[in-house]
């Protein structure tokens, strides 16, 4: 179908004239979509609510609410302590992975050397 085809085709539907349903079938139409709608439900009697003493937040609730919520704080707890335990143990069991990244045999030096902020003077 082309640009053509369509241009065809929405001029004649233009021109068509269009079709309006008769009210005997709208009616139908309201009649089921009315049977099919949710009933109320009779409310039973509620008892008085009791009042329940509330609990302040204390400072740990406080301090993961200012992080996001606990569940961001045990996520980023985590990620610290992999972190620390990576850094720690040195991986040297991955140097097959990284050998290729971090050497120099290309000429390009990825991770350059810190020595320059190490000197005095």
């Amino acid at each position: 179908m082309n640009d053509r085809d369509l241009d065809r085709l929405l001029a004649e539907a233009r021109t068509t004239p269009a079709v309006t349903p008769s009210d005997d079938f709208l009616s139908r139409v309201l009649a089921d979509a009315l049977a099919e709608q949710p009933r109320a439900a009779v409310a039973a009697p509620v008892a008085a609510p009791v009042a329940v003493p509330q609990r302040r937040a204390g400072p740990w609730a406080a301090l993961a609410a200012g992080f996001g919520g606990a569940g961001l704080l045990a996520g980023l707890g985590c990620a610290a302590m992999i972190g620390l335990a990576v850094g720690y143990n040195n991986p040297s069991a991955l140097t097959w992975l990284t050998d290729d990244y971090l050497s120099t045999a290309s000429g390009i030096e990825l991770v350059p050397a810190a020595d320059i902020f190490m000197t005095e003077g």
